[in-house]
């Protein structure tokens, strides 16, 4: 089969190959993959990346082969795959449920072969079933859904009527102001002067604010014009340094601030100043947890997110060098490769 396939830690390895088809063993879900999504990590790349590895981890697809011992799961069923597919079950972590801290953690994508492949094998613990009204373009997003899930619903906690900053309006950074709207917040989400695209998409979920850094004095205009006291939390998106000291700058005390974006490097905080003085509450959020993968899924059912606009591309997976070029350069939200 056809996969994307980097070889070693050197950029110029990733390419499309000819691989083996997977055949899933005991208690594993062989799955056609209808569409997969890229991710910035894709791109740029992560620290746990074991190559030579297929990449993706946002995906959905149809159940064509199940392995001894499945039960839940059948052939035919629409589905996704929560990204961790290997956890050790008996370390402090998993038995909290917190797999996606586990030391031995493996995720698709990274750790063991992703999703940019016409096939995917993963265990049945993983798996969920599509929301019926999902496209499989929608149900790749499901994954970066559990993520904003992950960090707005479980790390956070928001209150009724209190005022919320993103930073980052990618694709998570939309969908946590998406997520923090169901909440009953209100909503500031602060980009740039090329991100009016993502801008527009983001209003389609009822964010409040849109900030651009190029036009706006942000911090001046959330303390003048939303609450002089600063905002009760802020979900740092993007992994920028100045977005990091941005973000607990217009934090009003005893505020909580979020890290979601991935930074790649060390960040210096000055503890006296927001941590001692303020008594800021500082937190991250890695991933997804079942429990909130569980979470986006009722969102999708209860709720009415409109996933399918920030999906701007669907490109054939023999185009992936064109879709990762879209998603660096900004010129997309969300590109789906299609196997």
């Amino acid at each position: 089969m056809q996969a994307l396939l980097q070889e070693n830690r050197e950029k110029s390895s990733l390419n499309l190959k000819e691989v083996e088809e997977p055949r899933p063993g005991r208690g594993e879900v062989k799955i056609r993959v209808r569409a997969a999504g890229i991710c910035g990590t894709d791109v740029h790349g992560i620290s746990s990346l074991q190559p030579p590895v297929i990449l993706g981890h946002e995906f959905s697809g149809e159940v064509v082969e199940v392995g001894q011992g499945v039960e839940r799961i059948k052939v035919g069923d629409r589905v996704t795959s929560e990204t961790t597919i290997y956890r050790c079950g008996v370390c402090p972590y998993c038995r909290r449920g917190f797999f996606n801290l586990c030391p031995e953690r493996k995720g698709i994508g990274s750790g063991a072969n992703g999703s940019f492949a016409e096939y995917i094998v993963v265990p049945e613990f993983a798996v969920h079933i599509l929301p019926p009204q999902l496209s499989f373009e929608e149900g790749a997003v499901l994954e970066p859904l559990a993520c904003a899930a992950r960090g707005v619903l479980e790390q956070a906690e928001l209150k009724d009527k209190e005022k919320v900053v993103v930073l980052g309006p990618g694709p998570l950074g939309i969908l946590v102001s998406w997520v923090a709207k169901t909440r009953g917040v209100s909503v500031a989400l602060v980009g740039k002067q090329e991100d009016e695209l993502r801008f527009q998409v983001a209003k389609e979920g009822g964010v409040d604010y849109l900030l651009n850094l190029d036009e706006v004095d942000v911090e001046d205009f959330i303390l003048r014009e939303i609450d002089s006291y600063g905002v009760d939390l802020v979900f740092e998106c993007s992994g920028a340094l100045p977005a990091v000291s941005l973000g607990l700058e217009v934090l009003k005390k005893r505020g909580q601030y979020v890290q979601m974006g991935i930074i790649h490097r060390p960040v210096a905080v000055d503890f006296d100043r927001y941590l001692f003085s303020r008594e800021l509450k500082i937190t991250g959020s890695r991933t997804q947890t079942a429990s909130s993968w569980e979470k986006a899924i009722s969102l999708l059912e209860n709720t009415s997110l409109p996933l399918r606009k920030i999906i701007t591309h669907s490109l054939p997976l023999s185009r992936w060098q064109e879709g990762f070029e879209l998603t660096q350069s900004r010129k997309a939200i969300k590109v789906i490769l299609k196997p």
